[in-house]
């Protein structure tokens, strides 16, 4: 199934789906058991950015100062995740062939398609609770496993992350088995072939045109039916 980034519409809701539990996850209540683990693990750091997150969503200053709230969290998300990566990762084989400022370009825009579609949501989504399972960790490169609750269904998260000078930021997110990366690589393929880098980019700037112009609604996430890739 090719999930396309469609001229005049949003994006797949399965993908919509996927995505939305990402962040929502971030933002979620911990739920672990406490694991002896130093500050500087890949676990314990994605420990520490759920709680500065749920302080940021729990601060009552900042509930009446929405714009500066959605700041803060742009700002812990983007130092928390590797969207450079991720983006290098998403084009593929594209990468190599285009030049530096599309490159860039892509990027930026490929981060705030995720974050102004999803990031915004989170007041809707902090009923549920991620627990941190366990870590496996080779050189620089680590996986992080955790599981989302919410009632009585349950998800499976999955982070992995790669060691920054010390900060360990995540690269891709599998959820139910799915990468965010390859979903996300097999639909901008598919532009590229048609459209080229312009087409993507272009495709990316009106999307974000759009989500800029449509309010908000509550989503309820549904776990009974997983993502496929």
């Amino acid at each position: 199934m090719i999930l396309r980034l469609k001229k005049n519409v949003g994006l797949d809701k399965t993908k919509s789906f996927i995505l939305l539990a990402v962040l929502c996850a971030v933002v979620t209540s911990w739920g672990g058991r406490a694991l002896a683990l130093k500050a500087d693990e890949p676990l314990s750091q994605m420990e520490n950015t759920v709680n500065k997150a749920l302080a940021l969503l729990k601060d009552p200053v900042l509930k009446k100062q929405q714009v500066l709230r959605q700041q803060k969290l742009y700002e812990l998300i983007d130092y928390r995740f590797d969207f450079q990566l991720m983006g290098r990762l998403a084009l593929g084989p594209a990468w190599k062939t285009v030049d530096v400022g599309a490159r860039d370009t892509f990027v930026r825009l490929f981060a705030d398609l995720l974050k102004n579609t999803y990031v915004r949501r989170v007041d809707s989504y902090t009923d549920g609770r991620i627990t941190f399972l366990k870590q496996l960790k080779r050189n620089k490169l680590a996986f992080v496993y955790s599981k989302y609750e919410n009632n009585n269904d349950t998800m499976s998260i999955n982070y992995k992350m790669i060691n920054r000078n010390g900060i360990w930021r995540v690269y891709d997110v599998v959820i139910e088995g799915v990468s965010i990366v390859k979903q996300y690589r097999r639909q901008f393929a598919q532009i590229l072939l048609d459209e080229q880098m312009s087409g993507l980019i272009k495709r990316l700037k009106a999307k974000l045109k759009t989500l800029k112009k449509i309010e908000d609604q509550p989503v309820k996430l549904r776990f009974n039916s997983p993502p496929q890739p």
